[in-house]
């Protein structure tokens, strides 16, 4: 029997939450195991309870769960559980690792640096500003930006690098993987999977309750190898991101505000406890141990006033990190061959270079 299958069955089955699965795991070792277990041996396991028994012993319809699967599946759906391929290296390692998780889209990839940026719903004016320029300064440079499609600084990052043609930004969330919370935000939402990724480890159709939105920071902070908090009052929510972060050995770091204001409390306060103080994106770099060139915009812009028409459209899309030739022809909108025709030239102008088959990248500047 096919694991993924297995696994998928008990990611779903009613009452049976992660910790219940985990006790699980840990006495039986697979999902299969405890799919074909007897009642007798199920009853051994500690901490599972007559009905959770009950509730395993019912419903093993192999066939039934394959089919439900593939149904996922098609929907373009992903699921991926924690032993098996796909699942993101970053969050193996944390406290608390979810399970499983459905995906639409792509995951963060683990060889490039991830920042998350999390803040207050009912940012300010200001707020919004630096939230959207560090995502875009930070895509601009390679960084993934991870967050929450939450209102006020998660969404507004995501929209930041979202400016970026090469940026990449993974959105996790409270909710089911097909549920977009806020319903407002669902373009924003469409955007970031096909320039990123939705996660969640909730199955969909799931509808969000009070703690499931505090359940998936540590998600967000465990894809992440930095945590940013903008404009954060004395309870903001990113503050558990924050809190998630040290527990998981990340980097946190965190906009100044007037004390005067409350809206910076928690930043304030995350600031007095040790987190770094950043005023640039620079700052963030440099405490992640990555080099920064801040010259490297003005250069592409110039770069860019000398090329034709559509070596410069291909020119903006592309990035440090590879991007295959037919996603350029979609990103662009351009015939492939007049996509080739600008790649080539760019190329013997040694602005790009290609990476393995038909994948091409900015050169250093």
């Amino acid at each position: 029997m096919d694991q993924l299958v297995l696994a998928y069955w008990l990611a779903n089955q009613p009452g049976i939450g992660r910790k219940k699965i985990q006790k699980l795991m840990d006495y039986f070792g697979s999902p299969e195991e405890i799919f074909c277990s007897k009642v007798h041996t199920l009853q051994q396991v500690p901490g599972i309870t007559a009905r959770e028994r009950e509730i395993l012993q019912k419903d093993r319809n192999y066939l039934f769960w394959q089919d439900k699967l593939g149904h996922l599946q098609e929907r373009g759906i992903r699921f991926v559980w924690n032993q098996g391929t796909g699942y993101p290296k970053r969050l193996r390692t944390i406290p608390d690792p979810p399970y499983a998780l459905y995906i639409r889209g792509g995951i963060p990839d683990d060889s490039r640096p991830a920042v998350a940026i999390v803040g207050g719903r009912a940012a300010s004016q200001e707020g919004l500003e630096i939230a959207g320029k560090f995502a875009r300064e930070l895509a601009e440079n390679g960084i993934s930006i991870i967050s929450g499609l939450a209102r006020g600084i998660d969404v507004t990052a995501q929209r930041g690098a979202l400016q970026i043609p090469s940026g990449r930004t993974y959105g996790v969330l409270g909710t089911g993987i097909d549920l977009c919370y806020p319903r407002e935000h669902i373009e924003t939402y469409m955007e970031v999977i096909r320039q990123g990724g939705v996660l969640s480890e909730y199955a969909p159709g799931t509808q969000g309750r009070p703690g499931m939105f505090a359940m998936r920071n540590r998600i967000i902070s465990g894809l992440a190898d930095g945590i940013l908090v903008i404009e954060a009052g004395e309870h903001s929510g990113s503050l558990i991101t924050a809190e998630s972060g040290l527990d998981q050995g990340r980097e946190i770091f965190a906009v100044p505000g007037s004390i005067l204001n409350p809206c910076y409390q928690g930043s304030n306060r995350l600031l007095q406890e040790g987190a770094c103080l950043v005023t640039q994106v620079r700052d963030i770099l440099d405490g992640l141990g990555i080099f920064y060139d801040e010259d490297i915009s003005g250069k592409k812009k110039k770069i860019e006033v000398m090329l034709e028409t559509t070596e410069k459209i291909v020119y903006a899309i592309l990035g440090f990190d590879p991007i295959h030739l037919s996603e350029l022809a979609d990103r662009t909108g351009l015939p492939v061959m007049e996509v080739m025709d600008s790649l080539s030239s760019l190329e013997r102008k040694r602005l790009i270079r290609m990476v393995g088959n038909h994948y091409y990248a900015l050169c250093l500047l």
